[in-house]
This record gives structure tokens, C-alpha cells and sequence, in this order.
């Protein structure tokens, strides 16, 4: 699939869930894990959030993340999500409007 940032966000608000593995692509950092937590909401000031916490795969010395893709969401370039009863999905992130926030 591809999409814009926006609609990715909304991919993942909508269709991932905990204990789903998800690989957030962004920048030039790779986030492979289990998905612990996805939370959302509005922060004062009207900004925003769309925080997953990601317990990552392999042996690392911090082994959670936690990504506020709102934050990220211009930088973002893929997201794949297996979900824990599903076929993988790969979302490409086509563009995002930098002018709206």
C-alpha cells in the first residue's frame, strides 16, 4: 500500500494492537518489536500524539521505545505491520504535506 503520513498515522491508530510486531522505518533509524502499547491523544496547546511503545527485537541495551509518530510523521518512510492473526502488511509512505500541522 502506499499512503501519506497522515493516512499511516491513522493505519496504525485503527489497525494495530498490542502484541502485534510492526518495523517503523524513519529518517535513518529502523524500529523492529512487538508493539507493548499505542496510545493517542490531544497535548495542551491542541498538538497531536500518537505515541507506540515498541519492545525492540534482538539483544539491545534499551530493548523499549516508544515513537510518537506525530512527531516523526514527516520523516516517516515505511511501516510494516504483522499482525498477530493476519498477513503482513507494508506501507510505503508516499508524501506528506509539510504545510499542514
Amino acid at each position: 500500500m502506499t499512503m501519506d503520513c497522515e493516512e499511516a498515522i491513522e493505519y496504525v491508530k485503527k489497525n494495530v494492537k498490542t502484541y502485534d510486531n510492526v518495523e517503523l522505518s524513519y529518517n535513518r533509524v529502523f524500529t523492529p518489536g512487538e508493539v507493548i502499547n499505542i496510545e493517542t491523544c490531544v497535548l495542551n496547546g491542541g498538538r497531536k500524539s500518537c505515541s507506540v511503545m515498541v519492545q525492540l527485537s534482538g539483544d539491545t541495551l534499551s530493548n523499549t521505545v516508544e515513537v510518537d509518530l506525530e512527531e516523526i510523521k514527516y520523516d516517516l518512510i515505511e511501516v510494516k505491520h504483522f499482525p498477530k492473526d493476519g498477513e503482513e502488511i507494508l506501507i510505503t509512505i508516499e508524501k506528506c504535506d509539510t504545510d499542514i500541522d
